[in-house]
């Protein structure tokens, strides 16, 4: 676990496919990164999709 107790800290692991998917995702300025296109490196984007997938 990270020092902040409301974070877990996961590995997972992915396709090529899904990744180089979400690679796309993370710079298409039309996708859900907006603006932030290609500022983003896509393990912070993928990171982002899992944490609100699973939010409450």
């Amino acid at each position: 676990m990270n020092d902040n107790e409301d974070e877990v800290t996961v590995t997972i692991t992915l396709s090529r496919k899904a990744y180089e998917k979400a690679e796309r995702q993370a710079k298409d300025p039309r996708g859900p990164m907006g603006e932030l296109a290609g500022f983003v490196p896509v393990t912070d984007y993928i990171e982002r999709i899992v944490e609100v997938a699973l939010e409450d």
